[in-house]
């Protein structure tokens, strides 16, 4: 079961782009090697690609074709231009957030957090996975938005499957770690 429609499994890119299983392999490790976040996701035994990396794929693979690129020249050209051309993912939404380049009326991480759990049907646990992967610290406000509800508990807590363990202050805001259970 694919996580939205627009995700593509790995296996059908050989078709897609009629080349063997390993130039699909030498592209899609050429791009994660210089972004970690567009690699693929697996489901089960099955791995995926979200239409963010399909869409540099498909750009890689034009480049290669048409231009005559080799996979890193390839790869290269498509990372430096991702990075204001392609709708940010769940893992870059999250980045951007932790370096606070979001804006608006409403905190721009909660902002964030809210749209991204809102758009995608397992946003919250994309987030989740991240965090705890991560290891960032996230305050009470974040963690309530981000479990959809308006409070988080005053002592450590499990639910949804992680483990959130209260460790520290930021402001006047407890910080919690999140570790998947």
């Amino acid at each position: 079961m694919r996580r939205q429609d627009t995700d593509f499994p790995v296996a059908e890119l050989t078709d897609r782009y009629q080349v063997v299983r390993s130039q699909v392999y030498a592209r899609i490790n050429a791009l994660k090697a210089l972004n970690p976040d567009l690699a693929p996701f697996k489901i089960g035994v099955k791995a995926y690609v979200n239409k963010a990396v399909l869409g540099c794929l498909d750009e890689m693979h034009r480049l290669i074709s048409e231009e005559g690129l080799i996979t890193e020249e390839a790869a290269a050209d498509v990372a430096a231009q991702i990075q204001t051309s392609i709708t940010p993912d769940i893992h870059q939404t999250v980045s951007a957030i932790q370096k606070n380049q979001l804006s608006g009326d409403e905190a721009p991480n909660l902002r964030a957090i809210r749209e991204a759990t809102e758009s995608e049907p397992f946003g919250r646990y994309q987030w989740l996975d991240t965090v705890a992967e991560r290891g960032w610290l996230l305050p009470s406000s974040e963690l309530a938005a981000l479990l959809g509800c308006n409070s988080v508990p005053t002592k450590d807590f499990e639910r949804f499957g992680y483990r959130f363990t209260k460790s520290g202050k930021s402001g006047s805001e407890n910080t919690w770690k999140t570790e998947k259970v």
